[in-house]
């Protein structure tokens, strides 16, 4: 039974870290094509924010991956819930604040249209933003790792 669940639970990591190789290859790709745009000075702010609006979009639905992945560590780690409990907190603290300051920047960029100060402000909030996509999964990926590992010893 405990072997079951382990499977099943690195099943579940397999796919979110495939998740995460996605985002981080958006984000990778996002970030090349605004520098390209800056370089150019081509500020393209309508693509720029259908392109952030994308990554909101695929940001969401990977939180919602990860809010079923606490669930079923909660189900396999029954045995200490308050430390999933605390991934958890984490995790929905991290999220919160990565969507609001991800859909802030959007509003940014709509309103400082034709500004090259707007843009270069959002081009530096951007890089915050992912900096702290980065840090967010590798401080998740650390706990989740952690977890699982407790459920197969």
């Amino acid at each position: 039974m405990q072997k079951q669940n382990d499977l099943s639970g690195n099943a579940v990591f397999d796919q979110w870290t495939s998740e995460h190789q996605v985002i981080d290859r958006f984000t990778d790709n996002l970030s090349e094509w605004i520098a390209a745009q800056s370089k150019l000075r081509c500020l393209q702010f309508r693509q720029t924010v259908e392109k952030l609006g994308e990554l909101n979009e695929q940001l969401q639905s990977h939180f919602e991956r990860e809010e079923e992945i606490c669930k079923h560590l909660k189900a396999i780690h029954h045995d200490c819930p308050l430390d999933v409990e605390a991934v958890q907190r984490q995790i929905d603290h991290d999220h919160s604040d990565i969507s609001n300051r991800l859909k802030h920047l959007i509003d940014q960029m709509q309103e400082a249209e034709l500004a090259m100060d707007g843009w270069k402000k959002g081009v530096h909030e951007l890089g915050l933003i992912i900096d702290l996509i980065e840090q967010h999964d590798e401080q998740e990926a650390e706990s989740v790792t952690c977890l699982l590992t407790r459920v197969s010893l």
